[in-house]
């Protein structure tokens, strides 16, 4: 996936030109990146320092792959077609593939070094906020240093949210199996807050997963034929007009529901056992409790799904 990623960059920096980035010309998904990145290089270095080997594999590689190449490329595609943001987009992705080959190259030195070499032809002067020579090799590069300024906590907060209702977006597109290229309707019953973190976010919903936002807020109502999934403290539904099998849908969530009741039981059973809670360390039963709170959430959420389907018939 790295090679992709990077075939990716490579493939749209054409007309790039090395110039200073400012504040200003940040979209919200740069900021976020950049955050990232920031973020990413602290963990790395310590991680470096501390000789945690696996811990830098995982580290980069859950930001290489989940969050760089799943949602900062998907996103950067806006910003590539945009020809007032393009030069600004490429020099980010010129900077981020930088950034995580020299993370990368401890443990991965051949590969970065090679895609170095192919990113030094395309871009010999890159970097931010103002563009510096790459160096010859990744050998010779200078260790990343954390930029502290590019830490935003609030940024990151949102785009986990952002996340969380795309996953759940995503999830119904899957299981009502809706082709890649249709293009779906959703709503999210939720606070004026979280309408405020969400709603910059449309333009996302809709590159990442052809999806059109509807209506936010606490006075959403689902559609009369949808898909739900209930994330705690706000509720997403798809309209499914046209795509949903409400037989199967039915049948689908009565399984859920089944594997759900065993489950509860399960943990009820264990939890009743006075010998599991007296002599289990006390952070194994709380996370019993725990998850056995969450099961019944999820209960009373499929079955509130299964009343829905059933008026549906």
């Amino acid at each position: 996936k790295l090679w992709n990623a990077a075939r990716f960059v490579m493939m749209n920096l054409e007309g790039y030109e090395a110039a200073e980035v400012k504040p200003e010309s940040l979209e919200l998904e740069d900021r976020w990146l950049l955050s990232r990145l920031a973020a990413v290089t602290q963990q790395t270095t310590a991680a470096l320092e501390a000789r945690k080997f696996a811990d830098i594999a995982r580290t980069v590689h859950d930001f290489a792959w989940d969050e760089f190449c799943s949602f900062y490329v998907e996103m950067s595609k806006l910003g590539l077609q945009d020809e007032r943001r393009r030069p600004v987009t490429q020099r980010l992705l010129a900077h981020a593939l930088d950034v995580i080959l020299r993370l990368l190259h401890p443990i991965a030195p051949f590969i970065t070094e090679e895609i170095w070499q192919l990113q030094r032809q395309l871009t010999p002067q890159r970097g931010l906020p103002k563009p510096t020579e790459a160096a010859e090799s990744v050998m010779l590069a200078p260790w990343p240093k954390a930029e502290h300024r590019q830490f935003d906590r609030a940024i990151e907060e949102q785009f986990a949210r952002f996340q969380t209702v795309l996953g759940a977006i995503r999830e119904i597109r899957s299981r009502q199996q809706i082709p890649p290229k249709a293009d779906v309707q959703f709503s999210v019953r939720c606070t004026a807050e979280m309408t405020s973190i969400l709603r910059p976010m449309e333009p996302y919903f809709q590159a990442l997963a052809r999806a059109e936002n509807v209506g936010w807020g606490v006075d959403v109502s689902p559609p009369a034929n949808c898909g739900t999934i209930n994330l705690g403290d706000l509720e997403v539904y798809v309209d499914l007009a046209g795509f949903l099998d409400v037989e199967a849908e039915i049948q689908r969530n009565e399984k859920l529901l089944q594997k759900i009741v065993g489950s509860i039981r399960g943990k009820e059973n264990k939890l009743s056992n006075a010998s599991f809670v007296d002599k289990a360390p006390a952070d194994i039963v709380e996370k019993e409790r725990e998850s056995l709170v969450q099961l019944k959430q999820q209960l009373a959420a499929v079955e509130k799904t299964l009343d829905e389907l059933r008026r549906l018939k």
